[in-house]
């Protein structure tokens, strides 16, 4: 039983309020972090055991850290969630993976340092697929983490359990990961905004770099309710040394007009599915009453090649992955250590030729630089985030048979991977519901570096259609009351 209790029918004075309203409270005096704590730990406790959202509880780690006299920071106080894939020393550290199941991190990325320099508190770690391979988040180590919109739908993938903990009001915001769709699969999917931002933007996770050439795919930031508290999140995290030059933290909206390019089929052709492509269509005349051009276009690059290398590619990730494991814990690549989608993604990947590899390189090198022209004419493109509303948990179970799911996957996954690619950044904005009550997020991509037009558009969309007050049944204010 946690400390903080309230009567039956009342929601804590916390549970609505963002990240910057919590710090705010905490600075001003009117709050403690010990009080901000104790409610996130009641509202997890209320509705962790519905969603699966939270796999491994840091509640004495967190309650400890409340105590301490040098607690500082833009986000002192604010309890947090991070991903069950970011190193962070003394906790947990699984990556969604039996082989892995009692490994605790030695050390913190310098990521992870900055997280915790801004003054969060880390009260859990959230659930992930195995090696975040996948568009669901259904390990078999723990579980699959339910859709607080929907309890038989997905979260998404791979941070699932972020995104379904954010969405129900668990903690104002939550790490997350994205490597061809991570953070905005679950934004799109739970209902919360999620920026994916720039190759380089960040520091370091700790992750070496590609092999073979092939580019890093893979980021790191939150999933938050506000846009306010991805901006300023992202103003403390980035890397002093960025060759992109500083970003600050972005408080206003955009205040020119904008020329958006609205791409309705997907890498491999395909138009998304009807409630989703309406969705974009409700998304571009939003866009067109903020006094913004937007003009239909289509991908600057082949789609089908494009997609092809970056598959590629991400089997590479996933043999990489298993081959490191089994020769770090001496494991065997096997069904009792790895999931059977992995195992298959791993093989695919070991089997690449050279030359097959080096063609995917130089694939993406041409999306990149396509991408990258394509932003002499708009300053962002408007896409669906995933070509289908959130699926029926167990659509991307990982051991269904391999062709089939990778299928399935590449089918859903039809407009975000290749941003990873070129390093662009990018958002899931939630700005749109299904006819039966499901988020159906907004994507738009902007050129490197240019993560402040991102904000200043959001700020703009959050104003003209409001989410932050939409709380999911599975939510705390919902089920609270």
């Amino acid at each position: 039983m946690s400390r903080t209790q309230h009567p039956p029918g009342a929601v804590d004075a916390f549970a609505k309020m963002d990240a910057t309203a919590q710090a705010n409270l905490v600075r001003s005096g009117q709050a403690s972090a010990a009080e901000l704590v104790e409610s996130a730990i009641a509202r997890i406790e209320a509705t962790n055991p519905a969603l699966n959202a939270v796999t491994h509880k840091l509640y004495p780690k967190a309650r400890e850290r409340t105590t301490d006299p040098a607690l500082a920071g833009a986000f002192a106080g604010v309890p947090f969630l991070i991903k069950d894939l970011l190193s962070v020393a003394g906790a947990p550290n699984t990556f969604g993976c039996r082989a892995l199941a009692n490994f605790i991190a030695p050390n913190s990325s310098p990521y992870a340092l900055a997280l915790e320099a801004s003054g969060l508190v880390t009260v859990g770690r959230t659930n992930t697929p195995e090696f975040a391979l996948i568009d669901a988040t259904e390990p078999r180590l723990f579980g699959p983490t339910h859709n607080p919109w929907d309890l038989a739908r997905s979260s998404g993938g791979s941070s699932g359990g972020a995104g379904a903990a954010v969405a129900a009001g668990m903690t104002p915001m939550a790490h997350a990961s994205d490597g061809g769709g991570s953070i905005r699969h679950p934004a799109s999917h739970n209902g919360v905004f999620g920026l994916k931002p720039s190759r380089g933007r960040n520091r370091s996770d700790g992750s070496p770099p590609m092999p073979f050439g092939l580019p890093d795919i893979a980021v790191n930031h939150v999933l938050t309710r506000s846009v306010r508290d991805s901006a300023l999140m992202l103003s403390l995290t980035e890397d002093p040394d960025t060759r992109l030059g500083p970003l600050g933290f972005v408080r206003d909206p955009v205040s020119r007009r904008l020329r958006i390019g609205l791409v309705r089929e997907g890498l491999s052709g395909n138009i998304a599915a009807t409630e989703v492509d309406d969705a974009l269509l409700s998304t571009a005349r939003l866009c067109e009453s903020l006094g913004h051009n937007v003009e239909p276009t289509t991908w600057p690059f082949p789609g089908p090649r494009a997609i092809e290398a970056f598959l590629d590619e991400w089997a590479v990730v996933a043999a990489g992955a298993v081959q490191a494991t089994c020769a770090w814990i001496g494991c065997q690549p096997d069904t009792e250590s790895f999931e059977p989608w992995t195992l298959g993604l791993a093989q695919r990947g070991a089997a690449l030729s050279p030359d097959r590899v080096a063609g995917a390189v130089a694939q993406l090198a041409q999306a990149s630089w396509a991408l990258d022209a394509f932003f002499e004419t708009y300053d962002v493109l408007l896409s669906p985030v995933a070509r289908h509303p959130p699926k029926r948990l167990g659509e991307h179970a990982t051991d269904l048979p391999f062709d089939i799911l990778f299928e399935r996957a590449v089918d859903n996954s039809d407009f975000t991977p290749v941003i990873n690619a070129a390093g662009t950044p990018a958002m899931s904005v939630p700005l749109n519901w299904s006819a039966n009550g499901l988020p159906v997020g907004s994507h738009f991509v902007a050129r490197v570096g240019a993560e402040a037009t991102l904000f200043g558009l959001a700020y703009q969309l959050e104003a003209a259609r409001p989410w932050t007050d939409r709380w999911a049944p599975q939510s705390y204010p919902s089920v609270a009351q």
